[in-house]
């Protein structure tokens, strides 16, 4: 369960100080897939790089699977996103321009440190289930937006991860890459993975089990699903 308590994040310069987060508290339960909303500078991105232990909080409490991590120097929190496991997917696909599909997924199994023969088949696996196999040694360049999205959550998804990030993932898609993509993230929700996802889209949002509403730092509304 990831706990946040009364969490603020102060931005400071030299001559202005801004609040991206004002008092927030939200728990999230294991296995649930969230949605997060609001306009442009609310807070949405603020906030989920501080669920992802990129980002540290001014103020509050964070709850981390049972640890209060708020005050975790950034060796500490490297460590801790290396072994719970924490997938990340942006709306910009963050692939490898000179590394082939099967490459850029292994990225995060090197960087974690796994043994290569355990690599080959957690790639083969994860490239089948987001339906890749096909493309493993093509480039980013020779796939289209949605499947270099998809290439982006079999990236996520290798490590086997408990959490799942997902920030605007289908905003540089069209309609049916994006639903395409919707319905991955929903099929991993399924299988027991946490996911918090930022979108301006409510159609999109509508599909996780709650959706938090941030305006100016603040949660002004949560609906459950329909």
């Amino acid at each position: 369960m990831l706990k946040l308590e009364n969490v603020s994040k102060v931005y400071r310069t030299t001559e202005v100080q801004t609040l991206g987060l004002d008092g927030i508290s939200l728990t999230i339960q294991d296995n649930e897939f969230l949605a997060i909303m609001g306009p442009s500078g609310c807070g949405k991105s603020t906030l989920l790089n501080i669920l992802g232990l990129i980002d540290q909080p001014s103020s509050g409490s964070y709850w981390f699977y049972g640890e209060d991590v708020a005050r975790y120097t950034e060796a500490q929190l490297t460590a801790l996103r290396r072994t719970v496991g924490i997938g990340f997917v942006f709306q910009s696909f963050n692939l490898i321009d000179d590394l082939n599909v099967a490459e850029n997924v292994e990225v995060a199994l090197i960087y974690r440190g796994i043994p290569a023969g355990v690599r080959r088949k957690r790639i083969a696996h994860v490239l089948e289930r987001v339906g890749l196999s096909h493309r493993a040694k093509h480039m980013p360049q020779q796939l289209s937006g949605g499947q270099q999205q998809r290439v982006a959550v079999a990236r996520a998804l290798v490590c086997e991860p408990k959490l799942i990030l997902a920030d605007e993932p289908t905003g540089n898609l069209d309609t049916a890459n994006g639903e395409a993509v919707m319905e991955l993230l929903e099929q991993v929700a399924a299988g027991g993975t946490t996911i918090i996802m930022v979108t301006h889209s409510e159609i999109f949002a509508a599909r996780a089990q709650r959706t938090v509403h941030l305006l100016d730092g603040h949660i002004v509304t949560q609906d459950l699903a329909a």
